[in-house]
């Protein structure tokens, strides 16, 4: 906030509304959900970037595309690559098939990296 000020701008917050779903029937829906919500993010951010460049605002587009931009794209990669994993196995809701997926491929969340 206070680059924002500094550099001219205002603050507006705006309320965050919590998501309409909060329930989902498998793993394949809940990465569906989360992968559109990344590129609404991520769409975001290329917005702002745009916005940045016609402004000349070289340090903007840096910060954006080294600290976000790229993380982002390898994020929504990889929650793709997880959809399309949880769509092959084609299991029904709370199956064996999901639960080795999740062992498998999101690890435990109690690991450290």
């Amino acid at each position: 906030m206070f680059l924002q000020i500094q550099r001219g701008g205002r603050i507006c917050f705006l309320d965050i509304r919590k998501p309409e779903t909060q329930q989902w029937e498998s793993g394949l829906q809940a990465m569906q959900d989360t992968l559109h919500l990344e590129k609404s993010v991520n769409q975001s951010l290329l917005d702002l970037h745009k916005l940045a460049t016609d402004s000349s605002d070289a340090h903007l587009c840096h910060f954006l595309g080294t600290g976000y931009l790229d993380q982002q794209v390898k994020f929504i990669k990889e929650l793709g690559d997880h959809v399309s994993n949880l769509s092959n196995v084609g299991s029904p809701e709370g199956s064996l098939a999901e639960y080795v997926f999740d062992k498998l491929t999101l690890g435990d969340g109690d690991k450290e990296d």
